[in-house]
């Protein structure tokens, strides 16, 4: 599995990206905590497959249903196990994904969809991956939280707040994207959005910005997005606020 982490600079930094994406890859619906990605990643960096049978690895999934086994040898079974990346390892952890007591949901996703790609990549003779985010997606789209606010401090009027609502539903019609829910606020809007993986986000959110300027220039030009987590109201105001002082 080929995981990159790119901040797209320069033009050869975005062909670089381009290449390592592989032949066939998922998009994982569920959202996963940005640090147990990490702490995955890294756990599964420290060996490479093959270092143990299948009988060997097989024999570590009895961790998994016991209740005296720390959660440290249970995330290091659920690793091993997706290495090996067979049609009973995957069993294996389906099961503990279903299990009612288990306690590592998101790190025993990662594991289902890891061995999934590996199983994947083995039968089909192409490389596979997946794409995880905190917020998740659905398909062949990502999900993004974004939030636009007024150019002024007074709240939305209604009649605003349905100007936006409807010029982003033309807008994600049009850009093959979906609008799942929309937050109103006194002087922000929250607005989450399935957006295609051959879109940019920033597309998005801008023409929308610019469609409902067309009719009054109430919405500031400058907004926040993020694909990790629905940050709090207080932390949005606060958001908002370092925004509007940088671009007065």
């Amino acid at each position: 599995m080929s995981r990159v982490f790119v901040k797209a600079d320069k033009l050869e930094d975005i062909q670089k990206f381009l290449e390592s994406i592989p032949d066939k890859y998922d998009i994982l619906d569920e959202g996963i905590d940005i640090q147990i990605q990490k702490e995955y990643i890294e756990q599964s960096h420290t060996f490479d497959r093959g270092e143990l049978t299948e009988k060997e690895i097989l024999g570590l999934s009895n961790i998994l249903f016991d209740k005296n086994a720390s959660v440290d040898k249970k995330k290091k079974a659920l690793v091993l196990l997706a290495h090996l990346g067979t049609v009973e390892a995957f069993r294996q952890i389906e099961k503990y994904n279903n299990y009612s007591e288990n306690e590592l949901k998101q790190w025993t996703l990662l594991s289902l969809q890891e061995c999934k790609m590996f199983l994947e990549s083995s039968l089909l003779d192409e490389s596979s991956g997946f794409i995880s985010t905190g917020l998740g997606g659905l398909d062949n789209r990502l999900r993004y939280y974004f939030v636009v606010t007024t150019v002024t401090d007074k709240p939305f009027t209604d009649s605003q707040k349905n100007i936006i609502r409807d010029e982003y539903k033309l807008v994600c019609k049009e850009l093959n994207c979906v609008m799942e829910s929309t937050g109103f606020f006194d002087t922000f809007i929250g607005l989450t959005v399935l957006v295609s993986f051959d879109v940019a986000v920033g597309d998005v959110i801008e023409n929308g910005i610019k469609k409902c300027n067309d009719l009054g220039e109430f919405v500031f030009g400058h907004y926040f997005v993020t694909n990790v987590k629905v940050p709090g109201t207080e932390e949005i105001l606060d958001i908002i606020k370092d925004i509007k002082g940088k671009n007065k």
